[in-house]
Formats: structure tokens, C-alpha cells, sequence
């Protein structure tokens, strides 16, 4: 069981944006047109059911909204339980989600960190951040301060 299942969505919101990357590697940035919001995960399957079951509830979907959109991203996501963060699912989920909201990027922070995709070094431009060189401790530490600092109303 996730530590975020059972509860409700506003008082689990931003649990994954809390998280530190170095140690919840499976990530995700969504957003509705405005700032993107950057979640950690703990592995393949929280990431799937987040996205199936909280993320929709992010962007004001709300009773048979939510029901439909759940029910059309059940067998999206189940591919990515089956096959991995994929570009074609990641498509997929956003010809269901948008225009209320869009899967930006998933992926490992690895990957992120070092700006290895074209969506991961935009970001790290955007917010002035530097990129990871492989296997430095200190500067993973730095860029998973820098991400949390970015979080809003952060308690």
C-alpha cells in the first residue's frame, strides 16, 4: 500500500513533490499550462496508480469527470505496468487528459538530472539549474534541494 492511498487528494497533494529524488527515482512532471509540477515515486507501480487515481484530481476533475477519465486511462497506465515509462503511453495519456491537464515528462531522476531528454534540459535552463555529472554526490544532493525549494507553500 502507498503511503498517499486512502487518503484524500488535498491532504496528500504535494507528498510526491516533497519527496527526495535521490531516493524516489521514478518521476513525472504534469501541468495545466502553468508551472509544471515535478513528483517523485517510489517505483513503476505507485507512479501508474498516482496518475490513474490522484493526478486527475490535481486538475479539478471531479465526480463522473474523474470516473470517465480513470476508467479511459486504465489501459494506458496498465501498459506502463507492463512495459515502462514509454513515450507512446505517455502520448496516449495526454490525448485522454488534455485539455484539462498533460503528462510533460516521466522518467528516472538519473536521467533528469543530467538533462539527458530534451524536456529534462529545458527545465534544468528554465530554472537556472545545472545539470548532474555522472556520479556526483554533492551536486545530486544541490539539485534535490533546489527542487523541493521550488514547491510552493511548502510546509
Amino acid at each position: 500500500m502507498h503511503a498517499w492511498e486512502g487518503q484524500q487528494f488535498s491532504d496528500v497533494s504535494l507528498l510526491p513533490q516533497r519527496r527526495d529524488p535521490r531516493r524516489f527515482q521514478v518521476g513525472c512532471a504534469t501541468s495545466d499550462g502553468g508551472a509544471p509540477v515535478l513528483q517523485w515515486f517510489r517505483n513503476m507501480p505507485e507512479i501508474s496508480q498516482w496518475l490513474r487515481r490522484m493526478e486527475p484530481q490535481r486538475w479539478g476533475l471531479r465526480g463522473p469527470d474523474l470516473i470517465a477519465i480513470k476508467a479511459a486511462l486504465e489501459p494506458i497506465l496498465t501498459q506502463v505496468d507492463v512495459h515502462g515509462l514509454e513515450e507512446d503511453s505517455r502520448a496516449a495519456h495526454n490525448a485522454v487528459t488534455e485539455p484539462a491537464y498533460s503528462l510533460l515528462w516521466w522518467g528516472d531522476f538519473g536521467s533528469f538530472a543530467a538533462g539527458k531528454d530534451t524536456w529534462a534540459q529545458a527545465f534544468l535552463a528554465t530554472e537556472r539549474l545545472a545539470p548532474v555529472q555522472d556520479a556526483s554526490a554533492e551536486q545530486a544532493r544541490a539539485l534535490a534541494e533546489a527542487l523541493r525549494a521550488r514547491i510552493p507553500m511548502l510546509a
